[in-house]
């Protein structure tokens, strides 16, 4: 990979020192700092950066307030964080298979879970994946309500067609999607999701290293950012969170 290959990655390192502060905050004191919490505290553990969506944030006329945590009919509170008006509505274009340009409307009256990440991930992104597989598969006839959207930061690898086989190997109905540098940049920034890709350390330009946040966004059936949590949230909480949206 040239150096050219980097700009738009190395651009958003500088807010990773801004996401890596606010993890240590003990009470956040809005939901906005409540979320950010969570995509710093499950940011990868190499850094990365995502750029300063406030305006934004700022822009959607909300209020601060004590942050509330999902809960469920059978216990506590979990670590679904709510966030309606603290975090942008659902707004991209990018490219999916065959080619084709996907925007949010392809998703307009579904419920919508959004992860960042890549085909080429060891880890995070399978596990993630297999996690939001099972949400779906839990919802038995309103599974067809809710549509799980993958975004990689890795468009250099990760062709449309490469990344839609991924996915489904997971969901069936799953979406794979990518773009040019400044796509995944843009929808980055407006999701505060940090991801920083490396320089390669060998000859072969395909063998680089990738870090990127691991929110889980769920969007409600007009685009509305309504929770957001970590990957590490349990399959039952994120479930009941879902269907709290489908009613």
């Amino acid at each position: 990979m040239s150096g050219s290959s980097f700009p738009a990655a190395l651009a958003l390192c500088a807010f990773a020192a801004t996401l890596a502060s606010t993890s240590a905050v003990a009470s956040p004191s809005t939901p906005l700092e409540a979320a950010t919490a969570i995509l710093a505290s499950s940011s990868s553990a190499a850094g990365g950066g995502a750029a300063d969506v406030s305006d934004d944030i700022g822009k959607s006329g909300a209020t601060a307030g004590t942050p509330e945590a999902s809960q469920t009919d059978a216990g506590p509170a979990t670590s679904v964080r709510r966030i309606r008006g603290f975090l942008p509505d659902l707004r991209f274009s990018l490219e999916g298979a065959q080619g084709k340009t996907v925007t949010q409307q392809a998703f307009e009256d579904k419920v919508v879970l959004l992860f960042f990440g890549y085909a080429s991930c060891p880890d995070i992104c399978p596990t993630t994946m297999a996690q939001l597989s099972q949400v779906v598969n839990n919802l038995g006839k309103q599974a067809d309500q809710v549509q799980i959207v993958f975004i990689s930061v890795d468009p250099h690898r990760d062709t449309p067609d490469v990344l839609q086989s991924y996915v489904s190997a997971f969901n069936d109905h799953a979406i794979g999607l990518t773009g040019n540098e400044k796509q995944i940049a843009d929808v980055a920034r407006r999701y505060r999701v940090a991801y920083q890709i490396e320089k390669p350390t060998s000859s072969d330009s395909e063998n680089y290293e990738v870090t990127h946040g691991r929110g889980i966004y769920i969007f409600d059936q007009k685009g509305r950012a309504r929770f957001l949590a970590s990957d590490s949230e349990s399959i039952e909480a994120l479930t009941a969170s879902v269907r709290e949206l489908l009613g």
